[in-house]
């Protein structure tokens, strides 16, 4: 069997990718933490934390991290891709912790190794604006919009940019089109409402800031906004009536990618992780130890039985990888990573009408599969059936 295949659908369920480096890189440790030189031209070095000043249980699960993901930057088959998303992927983790250099670093290797991605530069927006480089964070929020112009995240932040600069005219464009994305954006409408306020445009803020309460009635800060703009319209009643009822809940917008950050360092994720870059850096055996703990976590988690079982069908157990993709097959029926899969691994042990079964499989998900119909036809040819591997 090869190494190619496994690596391709684990690919698929967990995102990784790569390049071929130039230097060896070599994980070096002082007492500021690991420093993970970069393996090629363009690239800037990743300074780990100091794993002594964390959490025990942090420490430990960053360390084993920064290991896979050193051991993956020796590997000189390792393509753009793959490694793009390696250090995306370190990256996240250490955004979740708060750990805002180490994260920019890798954030900054990923967008440079995948220009095209709209994460990498998403995310080194939300890092700069977090740090107060509000012209850095523009930039890269510009090309984020470019690259994905539906997330409404990206329109709202760079009003909030924009609003806390004073360039009022420019957030009141940004909330804007967030709207055109969501009508019901009470966050869009919460910044909409402050630009009036700003502009003593009393009457539009209490607009906005009324229909952004009504939007998210628990958001009790937008009080104090409405009893700002009552008073500066004159209505005093209304604005003492709101200035009792204000607190300390805003308004924020939905960020799938900042909100799932926390998910990637706890329960069945965070051995998700640890278990694509162990699978990354070939070290299979550590891969399938933390994709048992991620099955054990979550049993009827589909990508942890697909990834075990690609990790234990490189180690050799196929019995073991068949199991896993049945496991899969059971919870979802149309998962088509199991389905091929198992028919290559059945076509290895030569058990041809078990592995025309699931190719056939599969091809009925995904007729456009030319590995898949290639492997049909062979295994066709194989169980004697020449009319019809000739078909495909």
């Amino acid at each position: 069997m090869t190494t190619k295949v496994f690596q391709q659908i684990i690919l698929c369920l967990v995102m990784a990718g790569a390049f071929a480096v130039r230097a060896e890189s070599r994980s070096q440790t002082d007492s500021r933490g690991s420093l993970l030189p970069p393996p090629k031209e363009g690239l800037v070095a990743v300074r780990g934390p100091d794993l002594e000043k964390l959490e025990p249980a942090v420490g430990e699960q960053l360390q084993s991290l920064e290991k896979s993901l050193a051991a993956l930057l020796k590997d000189h088959s390792t393509d753009d891709a793959k490694l793009s998303e390696s250090y995306g992927l370190m990256g996240q983790v250490y955004h979740a912790y708060s750990l805002a250099s180490p994260a920019e670093q890798c954030y900054l290797n990923a967008h440079r190794l995948a220009p095209g991605d709209f994460r990498w530069a998403y995310l080194l927006g939300n890092i700069c604006q977090k740090e107060g480089r509000a012209e850095e964070a523009l930039n890269y929020y510009k090309l984020a919009r470019k690259l994905r112009p539906d997330y409404l995240a990206v329109p709202v932040n760079v009003g909030n940019i924009y609003l806390a600069r004073n360039r009022l005219e420019e957030a009141r464009a940004s909330f804007q089109e967030a709207l055109s994305l969501d009508a019901k954006c009470a966050a869009a409408q919460y910044g909409l409402g402050q630009a009036a306020l700003s502009a003593r445009n009393y009457a539009q803020a209490v607009e906005h800031l009324n229909q952004a309460l009504a939007q998210v009635p628990d958001a009790n800060r937008i009080h104090y906004a409405l009893a700002m703009a009552y008073r500066g319209s004159g209505e005093i009643e209304k604005a003492k009536a709101h200035l009792a009822k204000q607190g300390l809940v805003g308004v924020r917008v939905p960020d799938p990618l900042v909100d799932g950050l926390q998910e990637l360092i706890k329960g069945e994720r965070v051995h998700l992780l640890r278990g694509r870059l162990a699978f990354g850096a070939q070290r299979f055996s550590e891969a399938a130890d933390e994709f048992r703990k991620a099955v054990a976590a979550k049993p009827d988690s589909i990508p942890a039985r697909v990834n075990l079982g690609s990790s234990l069908a490189q180690l050799g157990d196929l019995d073991g990888a068949i199991e896993q993709y049945n496991e899969a097959i059971k919870l979802d029926p149309q998962n088509a990573a199991s389905h091929y899969n198992l028919g290559f691994l059945l076509a290895k042990r030569n058990e041809h009408d078990r592995a025309i079964f699931h190719l056939q499989t599969l091809l009925r998900l995904n007729a456009q599969d030319s590995q898949a119909r290639f492997l049909l036809g062979q295994e066709l040819l194989a169980a004697g059936r020449t009319e019809d591997a000739l078909a495909e």
